[in-house]
């Protein structure tokens, strides 16, 4: 399952970060995964991928901490290195939609879901 973080967050060009699973959670059976190292200059929320593990089912509610950021001050030579550029493909991003490995049938689907899910979530 696809989750997204409720905060947007700007790295400045001095800082890297890496994502960790909440070790509470992982004791459950959650499992946590994306991208782990976030580099300097990204902006966006995050997208985890969420798989249980665990033996029984778990419930999640928008707003409950699963992860958690380390920030890692980097030297300006390292910021200065055109490889802690992040990728164009997901600066920036709000949403959880796969840009370039997805079929435009996947992209509308899951746009649709994210509709259906804000018009529940107003009610």
């Amino acid at each position: 399952m696809l989750a997204q973080t409720l905060e947007y967050i700007r790295l400045p060009s001095d800082l890297m970060a890496y994502v960790v699973g909440r070790s509470t959670w992982g004791r459950l059976g959650l499992i946590v995964a994306t991208a782990v190292g976030i580099r300097p200059r990204f902006a966006g929320n995050l997208t985890f991928e969420l798989r249980n593990l665990g033996e029984t089912p778990l419930r999640l509610y928008p707003g409950q901490t699963i992860a958690q950021l380390f920030l890692h001050k980097i030297s300006p030579n390292e910021a200065a290195d055109p490889s802690f550029v992040p990728s164009a493909q997901y600066t920036g991003t709000v949403d959880m939609i796969p840009r370039r490995i997805s079929s435009p049938g996947t992209r509308n689907t899951l746009q649709k879901l994210m509709r259906r899910f804000e018009h529940s979530r107003d009610d």
